[in-house]
């Protein structure tokens, strides 16, 4: 998935935030955006209600714009460490989507959370 495939899939759900954000803030959409669905995939394990379609997809499209925002060039081990966690934590969510299981959920979002605040601090000092 390229960055013209992250607009047009956050487009769908807010469109002026996105068509007027930096390639920055954009990762931070996107971050905030897993956080959300891999809370909504907990809530509803808890529940026991079967997981859905758009917060699997959206969880999962997620990790691969992450992914393909990665720049290994200027980036180097701290791309390298993020693309590790990233293939991590959408491994366990393909367990997790597959059977319905929590397997490692909870370490998923903990380390989301701290990049989603690691993120946007970033963004604030910028």
């Amino acid at each position: 998935m390229n960055v013209q495939s992250a607009l047009n899939a956050y487009k769908e759900t807010n469109l002026t935030e996105v068509e007027d954000a930096s390639p920055h803030k954009l990762i931070e959409l996107t971050f905030k955006d897993l956080k959300k669905n891999l809370l909504i995939i907990r809530q509803k394990l808890n529940d026991n209600v079967k997981i859905g379609g758009l917060e699997s997809a959206k969880a999962v499209a997620a990790f691969e714009i992450l992914k393909s925002s990665l720049n290994f060039e200027t980036g180097g081990e701290i791309a390298k460490n993020l693309e590790q966690i990233y293939n991590y934590s959408l491994n366990q969510l393909n367990l997790i989507l597959k059977d319905e299981k929590e397997y490692e959920l909870d370490t998923v979002i903990s380390i989301i959370g701290s990049l989603v605040d690691a993120w946007s601090s970033i963004s604030v000092n910028n």
